[in-house]
């Protein structure tokens, strides 16, 4: 017989016959199960001293002895996130990511053996744990990871990175319509899910999150949540951004940060030339909300004024860009950039256009925050606004500890993170996550090696000159559109079969 269980089995764990139930949790001897859950390769980047020293931070520890101490449910609530697109169907159930987060415990030799909690316990503990040790785990293992060796991450000697919003659907419940909102003014327009409205500075080259806010989409804008992130800012950034962004006000705050700007900007602005320089672009002034409105007047009224607006000094380059597709024709699209980098020696127009155009790193980025690991088309799994925030905290906090382990394997070989399939690692750490979850740090150390070796094998090729069209093709869907105030069916009813007797 083995050495008895630190937790006692319930009478609920045996049977009437004596006989272990299915689905069983084998417990080792020693101490809880929760104590040796691991994340598979991503232990590295989130080891359970760093959760442990983030629960205790909180005040999340449990004070008495569960089968699913905090930091088993830290474990558990990202491997939520995880395994969320594992399944095409939808998200996979509670007591199914438990089963594979813990498959390595149930085959310990001279382990005892306990039911896996019910998904309402599950549901419990999460309630317990909150979402403020997540937003704290988030924050320890947010930041840029390349260095300045790493290819395709830094330009004019400045880091790039980007940042933008998206939109995260969750659960149409009373209290997440009442605390985040929708988007559009109602009927058709409106949005079926109520949203999460999240803003990402992302590293450019490695996709890594540098830093990240969300608040409710019916009352936060982009440039609201920007503010948020303005503290993440550092000299040695060149912030790259689209058309939505640019403004007065928030790019003074941004430059403030000592961060070099290169925004689009809209056709609609007017920017007085007060030099040309030799490249073809010109410096020029970012006025004032007051100054726009009083030179604006002048050249509605046919006059010019002689002196310049009052604001901030920028450098305006404007160019255009020829797509000519194999098939079909050729289309031209002007860009107009806004840049502090006013020194055309250092940082000639043509290369500041291309290098703009990393931009577009960030849209593939929450590509694969979205698409790829969330799942195309979920929706978030909590219905209530806390555990929506837990549940977006561990969200950012895999996706960074999945671009950590593509960042390794990268510096690995020496090549451009850009290389690294994504979807590959996602797969990788998932197949990993039951065989290693109790495993020993040895054991781990040789898992990463081989998910690295196993990522250099199935490299992306050299990124191509490509196209993405913003169209889809038209829903066909003939179903009613259900209004706001229309209360949904009850899905739980009662049958009643009656045989109807054939008149004679």
């Amino acid at each position: 017989m083995g050495a008895q269980c630190a937790i006692a089995r319930p009478p609920s764990a045996i049977d009437e016959n004596g006989q272990v139930p299915l689905n069983p949790l084998v417990v080792p001897p020693d101490r809880r199960f929760g104590e040796h859950v691991r994340l598979g390769v991503l232990t590295e980047e989130i080891s359970p001293e760093l959760v442990d020293e983030v629960v205790e931070l909180t005040g999340c520890g449990e004070r008495r002895r569960r089968l699913l101490p905090a930091r088993a449910v830290v474990y558990f609530v990202l491997a939520l996130c995880l395994f969320s697109s594992s399944d095409s169907a939808g998200p996979p159930g509670y007591r199914s990511v438990l089963r594979t987060l813990t498959e390595k415990l149930r085959h310990l030799p001279g382990a005892c053996v306990q039911r896996l909690p019910s998904s309402s316990a599950l549901t419990r503990a999460r309630q317990r744990l909150g979402a403020k040790p997540l937003q704290i785990l988030f924050e320890r293992r947010c930041g840029p990871l390349a260095t300045t060796a790493t290819p395709g991450v830094f330009a004019f000697g400045l880091r790039l990175v980007a940042w933008d919003g998206t939109a995260l659907d969750v659960p149409d419940t009373p209290a997440n319509a009442r605390e985040f909102g929708f988007t559009g003014k109602g009927g058709v327009n409106q949005s079926g899910h109520p949203q999460v409205r999240l803003m990402a500075l992302t590293e450019c080259g490695t996709h890594a999150l540098v830093d990240a806010a969300f608040d409710a989409v019916a009352k936060f804008s982009e440039h609201k949540l920007a503010r948020r992130l303005l503290a993440c800012l550092r000299p040695d950034m060149l912030l790259l951004a689209d058309r939505n962004f640019s403004g007065y006000e928030l790019w003074g705050l941004a430059r403030a940060t000592g961060a070099h700007l290169a925004w689009r900007i809209k056709k609609n602005l007017v920017f007085v030339p007060l030099r040309v320089l030799p490249d073809g672009s010109y410096l020029s002034v970012m006025p004032t909300p007051k100054e726009t409105i009083r030179h604006g007047q002048a050249r509605a009224a046919g006059r010019t004024l002689a002196e310049p607006p009052t604001g901030h000094t920028v450098r305006i380059i404007q160019y255009t860009v020829t797509v000519r597709p194999r098939v079909g024709l050729p289309r031209t699209e002007t860009f107009r950039l806004v840049t502090s980098l006013l020194d055309h020696r250092l940082a000639p127009a043509r290369q500041l256009a291309m290098t703009y155009h990393q931009r577009w790193e960030i849209e593939n980025g929450f590509a694969e925050l979205k698409n790829r690991l969330r799942g195309t088309a979920f929706i978030l799994r909590s219905k209530a606004p806390e555990l929506v925030c837990q549940e977006i905290y561990a969200l950012l906090t895999v996706y960074q500890a999945l671009c950590a382990l593509e960042m390794h394997a990268a510096e690995q070989a020496g090549i451009d993170p850009d290389r690294i399939s994504f979807t590959v690692t996602v797969q990788l750490a998932r197949l990993k996550v039951a065989a290693q979850s109790a495993a020993d740090p040895t054991a781990l150390g040789t898992a990463r090696r081989e998910v690295v070796a196993e990522l250099l094998t199935a490299l992306l090729p050299t990124r191509r000159d490509r196209q993405c069209q913003r169209i889809k093709k038209p829903s066909k869907n003939t179903f009613e559109v259900r209004k706001r105030d229309q209360p949904r069916t009850p899905s739980n009813v009662h049958y009643t079969l009656r045989v109807t007797k054939h008149p004679t």
